[in-house]
């Protein structure tokens, strides 16, 4: 989820907290001041009526013109002792005008008379419907609600991402970078703190990663090259040495035995090399590589071995792969791939090759056992048969070689074949 869409998201859940809070704390401020006006009013209501009663004036039961109400009532003198206190009640009256039931608040209080008689004076006054309240503030909340929410988004695509300009254009370059291109920060104008002292700390850390990859890039190739020379020079001299002859047999055995060793020593060497220039980036050359007409052509080199072994070899192309990438990476991972479908197969055995226009499917007899899925591709791993020729760097250079170019390679074991799958990336 992007940043504007959660900060959104929290805004309008916040803003529906406080309109719901603000909403009934209106809703009870409302009703409270209603009762108390009203209150007032049957208040001064009823002291002129007692006012008027105590001057001699005689009083109808009738309702009043103005949607109030009175009623006069004698009562004993013990009644009036036990209902002292004036009692305010919420109440329904039938209202013949509108011929239904309304809302009412109703005044009770006793009084005595200039004669000593007392009485019970009931005053009603026609109040607000809360129903048509609660419905009026329901309206109003939802319209400061969504006027808060559709605020909130125009300051989110407006102010806020004006504001947060830097941190996308930051974010741009970083999808981008790829250490060793020595690419520089893009320069943005910017007051907020924050983003300065991001913009320093992301220069800072380029800078000392440019730095750590040129010394590592300059050490790996010294180290590969010193290394290529004592072995080159150490090779000659089994050579010189295995032809002179007054060399014994067993002499020539342990010699032929170091040169294999040496061998071994030159394979890894170089592949050792060609590993760290790939996770280091040094092939910028691209071009569109067919993998259908690459497959073949490397395949027909392998044609012999696959005879010899009596392995049954098969492509079938369903599409045409091609990718744009460095052509020697791409020679390298198809003969990674072909390579070790030989040497982890078994005799009489069967190799396939499926070619669709998104994905390329290696598969290939061999151990009745699935491999390690999380350690397959890691330098060095090697299966239980560990195998003579193998340097244990084949399938790491070929997912170095895929996770480079922006391809995809994963494994599986179905129906007793190994399938190491290519596809392409999003």
């Amino acid at each position: 989820m992007k940043l504007s869409f959660r900060i959104l998201s929290r805004l309008s859940l916040c803003f529906l907290v406080i309109t719901g809070i603000w909403c009934i704390a209106f809703y009870a401020e409302i009703i409270d001041e209603i009762r108390d006006e009203t209150d007032d009013c049957l208040e001064n209501y009823a002291r002129r009526i007692i006012a008027m009663k105590r001057a001699g004036h005689e009083f109808s039961q009738s309702p009043s013109a103005d949607n109030s109400s009175y009623s006069l009532q004698e009562v004993t003198e013990a009644y009036a002792l036990a209902h002292p206190r004036t009692l305010f009640i919420d109440e329904m009256m039938y209202v013949e005008e509108e011929q239904e039931n309304e809302p009412t608040r109703t005044l009770k209080t006793t009084f005595k008379d200039t004669d000593g008689r007392h009485y019970e004076l009931t005053v009603s006054l026609l109040t607000i419907e809360k129903e048509d309240l609660q419905e009026s503030i329901l309206y109003s909340v939802a319209l400061l609600y969504l006027s808060l929410l559709a605020a909130s988004i125009l300051i989110n695509f407006v102010v806020f991402r004006h504001e947060m300009k830097p941190l996308y254009v930051l974010l741009k370059w970083i999808k981008t970078y790829t250490i060793g291109q020595n690419k520089p920060l893009p320069e943005t104008k910017t007051n907020i703190t924050e983003f300065k002292e991001l913009y320093r700390a992301m220069n800072s850390t380029t800078q000392k990663n440019e730095e750590i990859f040129e010394q590592q890039k300059q050490f790996i190739s010294n180290a590969a090259h010193e290394l290529q020379t004592p072995l080159a020079v150490c090779k000659n001299r089994l050579e010189l040495l295995a032809e002179r002859e007054t060399i014994e047999e067993k002499e020539l055995t342990e010699i032929m035995s170091v040169q294999e060793t040496l061998e071994h020593i030159i394979r890894l060497n170089r592949s050792l090399l060609f590993l760290s220039k790939i996770e280091n980036g040094q092939f910028p050359e691209t071009t569109k590589i067919c993998f259908n007409d690459l497959i073949k052509t490397i395949a027909a080199g392998f044609r012999e071995a696959y005879e010899y072994r009596r392995i049954d070899f098969r492509i079938e192309e369903k599409g045409v792969f091609d990718a744009i990438m460095n052509e020697l990476l791409a020679t390298s991972l198809v003969t990674n791939l072909l390579k070790n479908a030989f040497l982890h197969n078994c005799e009489n055995g069967r190799i396939d090759i499926e070619i669709l226009r998104d994905e390329i499917l290696f598969s290939n007899t061999g151990e009745a056992e699935a491999l390690n899925k999380d350690f397959i591709f890691k330098r060095f791993y090697q299966s239980k048969n560990k195998k003579e020729k193998s340097t244990g760097l084949g399938l790491a250079i070929a997912h170095s070689i895929c996770r480079y170019c922006r391809l995809h390679l994963q494994y599986d074991y179905r129906d007793g074949e190994h399938r190491f799958r290519v596809t392409k990336t999003a």
